[in-house]
């Protein structure tokens, strides 16, 4: 995935959470995600965005 490929509203996962982007930093390359579960937002790196299409949060169980 690129940067610029990440877009407000998109789902995406990352090693603190997954969550919905509401703000892009561009000159930081920072994305800022909201939380699904309370709303809560949190900033997270590109680096650390998980390109696996399936997004969970920490709270998710396997089976």
């Amino acid at each position: 995935m690129e940067f610029n490929d990440i877009h407000i509203g998109m789902k995406c996962g990352s090693v603190k959470g997954s969550g919905t982007v509401t703000w892009i930093d561009g000159s930081t390359k920072t994305i800022y995600i909201a939380n699904t579960a309370d709303n809560n937002s949190f900033e997270v790196d590109f680096d650390d965005i998980i390109e696996d299409p399936q997004a969970h949060n920490r709270e998710d169980t396997y089976y």
